[in-house]
């Protein structure tokens, strides 16, 4: 059982929790979830595609991601869905802090994570993820013009590579 805390409208912690299976929160009230874009040396991203099992968006490439349990602060998050769809080991100083936007029943924190991990070690959670693979900036590109990623990504795709580029010179 996955216990969320809520939020109000201006990313304030409210003293009340969610039982994730029970839904999505009332109005006004927000859970806070995590994108965790995970990128090697050679400035590629490691992308997962979502098992077909999957209520939402089976068989899509997306990031790692999730909602934030109780207690945890964003990047703890990031750290944590990292582990359990991936298999890979994050430390704090590796998870930065990109953007945060709000949808319709969640606040977003986007994070940047540099890790070296070979494919052939990442241990996927079959429930959750079918397939992982390394993409170039200009192949990630491909697969969200082709409608192959998760639709998530046309919140804030423009903005997260202007990020990159002008911050980590990261060409796309």
């Amino acid at each position: 059982m996955e216990i969320l805390d809520l939020y109000d409208n201006k990313k304030n912690k409210l003293k009340k929790t969610l039982i994730r299976e029970n839904g999505e929160p009332l109005n006004g009230e927000f859970k806070l979830s995590i994108h965790l874009w995970i990128m090697n040396d050679n400035g590629e991203f490691l992308i997962q595609k979502r098992s077909a099992s999957r209520k939402a968006n089976p068989n899509k490439w997306a990031f790692t991601g999730g909602a934030v349990d109780s207690g945890e602060e964003s990047y703890q998050g990031a750290i944590r869905e990292a582990k359990e769809e991936m298999g890979i080991s994050l430390v704090p100083e590796e998870v930065e802090f990109l953007l945060g936007f709000k949808r319709e029943h969640d606040f977003v924190d986007v994070f940047l994570a540099k890790n070296n991990i070979n494919i052939q070690d990442v241990k996927m959670q079959e429930e959750e993820v079918s397939e992982s693979k390394w993409v170039t900036p200009k192949e990630l590109d491909q697969i969200i013009s082709n409608g192959e990623f998760v639709p998530a990504i046309n919140l804030y795709y423009d903005l997260f590579k202007k990020l990159l580029e002008k911050c980590k010179g990261i060409k796309f």
